[in-house]
């Protein structure tokens, strides 16, 4: 992988991340253009996500905190209620379209 691993900077980013898991770090993928943050306690792999962001901010650091494994079990229940939602929608266009008939 080519790359490099961002120590330190301006904003602080990187240090406001290490100070939630010591293990974290931010990587600057020069293949993909894109920063990462990886956690070096995960193994095999370190990769935690790619950011969609092209610079390091605030959006980082929250990023990092609501996609941490703690909150797993909350994002599941959030992508169940819109996939229901969802398949409550289609069901009501459904039934309207074969009423219309």
């Amino acid at each position: 992988m080519t790359g490099r691993v961002i120590e330190d900077d301006m904003l602080g980013v990187c240090a406001r991340l290490r100070s939630i898991d010591d293990g974290y770090f931010v990587f600057l993928n020069y293949k993909t253009g894109k920063f990462e943050v990886h956690n070096r306690h995960d193994s095999p792999g370190t990769l935690c996500l790619v950011l969609p962001y092209d610079t390091l901010d605030e959006r980082t650091v929250r990023k990092v905190m609501s996609t941490r494994a703690e909150r797993v079990a909350e994002l599941v229940a959030r992508l169940d209620a819109e996939n229901e939602r969802l398949r409550r929608d289609a069901l009501s266009r459904a039934v309207k379209a074969v009423a219309s008939v």
